[in-house]
């Protein structure tokens, strides 16, 4: 092929790469002219009075929400980091797990502690039973849920602190039942028996149990506002500005609807609990709400998740939403609780951690017994 032949052909593809380029472009700004177009009109019912069915269980769309004082408070965020990797022989996984409780006076930070202490080594795993590339996975992601809960159960039982904070979901993510192998069985039901005994000691020592989702992928809420309330309210829409909730997620259209220092009317977790892993916390399913809040002006709604613990649910989502706005107001464009963000940056675990580990069983094997994957260790 000639050098102009070559260079036809490149220009073919890079004309191809922007059409492709321009034609998400105007996709994205279409879509979301159409969810600000919704969001404006939803902005409309913030002062109505809702029926509380649906999954909605306040009469409000959106509330204001007050500022906690951080007086004389003690609060504790919860996070893990994982490492997996397959070998020949056996799979390792490197989990680390730690909980950071903050105690702020005067709304000043007064002193931090750490459990089991400031940077724990990580615990590794070592995965004998064959699994496939799916099932090890989910055993991974399933024991880094457990090392976060045990130790969140521990502070717990312990006391001494007004709210925990997990990273992340208050009910098991990305699991279900596994009758194929014994070993992930038996996890899960590790995992569930984790979650209830944390369920039950931070209802026995008053203390709150909520998690922020950093990156919710929810519809819960979108699905909400399709059946209960626009459904209800003529809000002046034409039909096909409704057809971009079927693509929408919560927090990209709660990002046209929230202002800072809003939330949103909690909200049922799922609206059957029977098809989802909630079945099997038994009656503490019906116990888990959530709600989405906006606490900086740069950054998208967060979506907060809450266990009632007996004291009422609007009381109980006031009370964590004024917590998190507070614990999350400290940069523009960041809206995590910095006790979350402390203990996200101690719990990381990085490559070399796994290396480190990798390289001091291999050297303690024979020379040509190689650990690596052939895809890992690729002479050219």
């Amino acid at each position: 092929m000639s050098s102009s032949e070559q260079a036809a052909g490149f220009s073919t593809e890079a004309l191809s790469l922007e059409l492709a380029v321009e034609k998400m472009v105007e996709r994205i700004i279409d879509q979301e002219s159409r969810r600000k177009k919704i969001g404006k009109a939803l902005s409309g019912l913030k002062g109505a009075c809702l029926d509380t069915d649906g999954g909605i269980v306040e009469r409000t769309l959106v509330k204001e929400v007050k500022i906690d004082p951080l007086q004389d408070l003690r609060v504790c965020g919860v996070d893990g980091g994982l490492l997996d990797q397959q070998l020949h022989g056996f799979d390792l996984i490197l989990v680390r797990a730690l909980a950071v409780i903050l105690h702020y006076c005067e709304g000043v930070l007064a002193g931090a502690e750490y459990l089991p202490s400031d940077f724990p080594q990580p615990r590794p795993i070592d995965v004998a039973e064959s699994l496939d590339a799916w099932e090890f996975q989910i055993l991974a992601g399933m024991e880094r849920q457990l090392a976060e809960i045990e130790i969140a159960a521990n502070v717990a039982d312990n006391g001494g602190v007004g709210s925990i904070l997990l990273d992340g979901s208050i009910v098991p993510q990305y699991v279900e039942r596994f009758p194929r192998s014994p070993k992930l069985f038996e996890r899960y039901q590790n995992l569930i028996q984790a979650y209830t005994r944390l369920y039950q000691a931070c209802v026995q020592s008053g203390i709150i149990l909520a998690g922020a989702v950093k990156d919710s992928r929810g519809a819960r809420f979108v699905e909400i506002l399709k059946q209960r309330i626009l459904s209800k309210f003529d809000l002046g829409l034409e039909k096909d500005d409704f057809s971009i909730l079927e693509k929408t997620r919560d927090t990209v259209l709660l990002n046209h609807l929230l202002k800072v220092g809003e939330r949103t009317s909690a909200f049922t977790y799922a609206e059957k609990p029977a098809s989802y892993v909630l079945s099997d916390l038994g009656p503490w399913a019906t116990k888990i709400y959530g709600f989405y809040i906006r606490t900086v002006p740069f950054d998208r709604p967060l979506r907060v998740e809450f266990l009632e613990g007996g004291e009422g649910i609007a009381e109980t989502a006031d009370r964590v939403a004024s917590l998190v706005y507070a614990l999350s107001s400290f940069h523009d464009g960041f809206g995590l609780p910095s006790v979350i963000v402390e203990a996200d940056a101690r719990a990381r675990l990085t490559e070399e951690d796994l290396e480190l580990f990798r390289d001091s069983i291999s050297a303690r094997l024979e020379p040509d017994f190689a650990l690596e994957m052939r895809r890992a260790r690729k002479p050219f």
